[in-house]
């Protein structure tokens, strides 16, 4: 899955007072989340879901089961970093966070080929299901996680000095690139222990058991591929 880097909004709102020494500042840390409903398409046939081209899916090891039931989703991190300034028109001038903004999401999509009766299809939609609340999980954990490293970031900036109100630009760009560098880590963080906890919920043991819900299948030997009366049920996130 391709890092999404967030998107990051400056604004600067200016207070003219006089000011030798910067004073202290605070930075109002706002986090949230959005986890849509997932997203129910039974419209794909099992080649279909085989032959699709997602970028967000990460793929479970196909050789234990055949491929019906994909999830395609991707947690996404937006934010919007506000400034404030403050200082007489002729310098020196403090810049300071003052509000972030952070939104974690996700609207996953299920797809599911339910042409081989209801068996199977409960069975591929549990299993999927599985990968909508890990995904769930996850966000509630990193929402005050990200509200942490952010606002300790946040406190260790403080007030950034400039010369005058011309070098404005260049100290917020040192603030944004800091704050999105945090940003960025975290992500980074959440993105790989999401692989970790989505490859073990496709376990080797996990596709048996789908395959072998359905009384209609048959399982190989471990190791093996299944080999079904009729196609197993499965699923590759």
């Amino acid at each position: 899955m391709p890092m999404l880097l967030p998107a990051v909004l400056v604004a600067s709102h200016l207070i003219q007072v006089s000011a030798t020494v910067c004073p202290p500042s605070h930075t109002d840390v706002r986090v949230s989340e959005e986890v849509k409903p997932p997203r129910i398409d039974e419209t794909r046939t099992n080649e279909q879901l085989k032959a699709m081209n997602i970028s967000d899916v990460l793929p479970g090891d196909l050789k234990f089961a055949e491929t019906t039931g994909i999830t395609a989703a991707s947690i996404s991190v937006d934010s919007e970093i506000r400034t404030k300034s403050v200082g007489p028109e002729n310098g020196p001038v403090c810049i300071s966070p003052s509000v972030i903004t952070i939104k974690l999401s996700v609207a996953p999509t299920i797809y599911v080929d339910a042409s081989h009766g209801t068996c199977r299809r409960n069975v591929a939609m549990e299993h999927e299901l599985g990968h909508v609340a890990i995904d769930r999980a996850l966000i509630d954990r990193y929402v005050p996680i990200f509200r942490a490293r952010v606002g300790a970031m946040a406190d260790a900036i403080g007030n950034v000095r400039a010369p005058s109100y011309e070098d404005l630009a260049k100290a917020r760009e040192r603030i944004e690139d800091k704050i999105n560098a945090m940003l960025a880590v975290t992500y980074d963080s959440m993105t790989a222990e999401r692989a970790g906890l989505h490859q073990l919920h496709d376990s080797p043991e996990e596709y048996r058991r789908v395959s072998g819900s359905c009384a209609t299948v048959e399982v190989n030997q471990p190791d093996t591929a299944p080999h079904p009366r009729e196609k197993p049920a499965g699923g590759a996130y």
